[in-house]
């Protein structure tokens, strides 16, 4: 009788545990649904990823996913949704991920091998961990035959481009100044996607490029991208006539049409009026007069000397014709290199001070201080105060902005002595660790962009 009693307890134990084993392999899962649409968009358009995480009951905690950085393209996560719904009588909530992803060069991309973390109340309150493997998705990007040419590639639904000049006086003279700003603002494609305005440089005019402001926007909505792009420069003027800063054209592929589209701002016209207070930068000095009575006198005294120089000429225009183009091209390729130098920046800053003229000091810092980017990397006034941390430097700069953009000018007046000092001692505080830094250089290879990569990855490999 005992013995039938425990066998009957066995098998009752036996049913018991292959009924919660069946339980528990039928109990139901979280679902993963991943769509990638479109699946064929125009280089710099986006195409969006969308992933829906439900699970049964209700989730613990939010699913953590990964970042689906691309490379070659640009994602950014827009707003997500939860989601609620009832399948074969049980309910599922779950929260649905979207993301852009923009392209930036044409060829085949994929995502793979990503994975999502769900916690969720697999038998209230008992909470269960899954990690759920996302299908691999592709897509494809391409330029339009119609777009090959343009350079820089640009891509946009809607694009407008607008110009501001802001001058420092009415009537405009030799010192005064003139501030060019150009905004771009494009629809759904990123800030930093957008092209670079060069300002080009015409002579007797000085022209300070300044640091770009960059800026996405997004519709709370619909999630919908606006980006804008502000690059402005200030132009110094140094001479006396009539100028014209060039025309800008910004040619752009309009997604929504099918075409080429050219955005266009006109040139911005200026007469210049003579300065007698300030010394227009690059006259030269006086040059003395000879008259021909001092030319002979002075081949009647330094005659040996002549005929050996005018020997040497003649033999080098007979012998070596080519030498003195060499020679010429050398040293232009010097200046050329001298001028685009930290040394030549300075030596303009250095001048200016030393003639007391306080807005081409400036505007010559201004444009000195790319030259020392690795210790100051935003390239701006402020940047440089708090690389040098000299407080007399800062009070030196704060008179010389007072007196060149206060409305009321009763700060102190700056001082020529102080400012190129201060400066000066800054320069060889900065100097070495800016030369320690530069020779830090990344990969040639890393995230090539441009027309250079094209040839890099012309073929159509998908981009992980």
């Amino acid at each position: 009788m005992k013995r039938a009693f425990a066998m009957a307890i066995c098998a009752f134990a036996a049913v018991a545990s292959c009924s919660a084993w069946a339980q528990q392999t039928n109990a139901p899962k979280p679902i993963l649904q991943v769509t990638l649409d479109p699946p064929r968009v125009v280089v710099g358009q986006p195409t969006t990823l969308r992933i829906d995480v439900l699970a049964p009951n209700y989730m613990t905690s939010p699913p953590e996913l990964p970042g689906f950085q691309v490379r070659n393209a640009v994602t950014r996560q827009l707003q997500s949704v939860n989601l609620s719904e009832e399948r074969n009588g049980v309910a599922f909530a779950g929260v649905r991920f979207e993301f852009t992803i923009y392209p930036q060069e044409p060829g085949a991309f994929a995502i793979s091998d990503q994975k999502v973390k769900v916690k969720y109340a697999a038998e209230p309150p008992a909470a269960r961990e899954e990690l759920l493997s996302l299908p691999r998705v592709s897509f494809d990007a391409f330029i339009p035959d119609a777009a090959a040419d343009l350079d820089p590639y640009l891509a946009a639904r809607r694009l407008t481009v607008e110009q501001s000049v802001q001058r420092s006086s009415d009537r405009l003279k030799v010192g005064d100044s003139i501030t060019r700003t150009v905004t771009i603002q494009a629809a759904e494609t990123p800030a930093m996607l957008l092209p670079q305005v060069t300002f080009l440089a015409v002579e007797g005019l000085a022209v300070y490029p300044a640091q770009p402001s960059l800026q996405d926007k997004t519709e709370g909505r619909t999630d919908a991208l606006t980006a804008t792009r502000t690059d402005s420069a200030t132009y110094i003027l140094q001479q006396p006539g009539d100028y014209a800063l060039p025309a800008i054209d910004v040619r752009w592929w309009n997604v929504g049409e099918g075409r080429v589209e050219t955005a266009h701002l006109d040139a911005v016209t200026m007469q210049v009026a003579p300065n007698p207070a300030v010394q227009a930068t690059g006259t030269s000095a006086p040059k003395a007069r000879l008259n021909w009575t001092a030319i002979v006198d002075l081949i009647a005294d330094h005659w040996l000397f002549a005929l050996l120089a005018t020997l040497v000429v003649a033999g080098l225009i007979r012998v070596a014709p080519g030498v003195a183009r060499r020679i010429a091209a050398y040293h232009r390729r010097r200046r050329q290199a001298y001028e685009q130098s930290e040394a030549f920046a300075f030596s303009r800053f250095r001048h200016a001070v030393r003639r007391g003229d306080a807005k081409a000091a400036y505007f010559a810092m201004l444009h000195w201080l790319p030259h020392v980017g690795a210790a100051t990397p935003d390239h701006t006034v402020e940047a440089f105060k708090v690389a040098a941390g000299d407080p007399v430097l800062d009070r030196e700069i704060d008179a010389i902005e007072a007196e060149l953009f206060a409305a009321r000018r009763d700060a102190g007046r700056w001082s020529r002595h102080q400012l190129l000092h201060r400066v000066s001692a800054a320069r060889r505080k900065l100097r070495p660790r800016a030369g320690r830094r530069s020779n830090m250089r990344l990969p040639q290879q890393l995230n090539p962009v441009g027309p250079s990569s094209r040839s890099v990855h012309g073929g159509r490999k998908p981009a992980r």
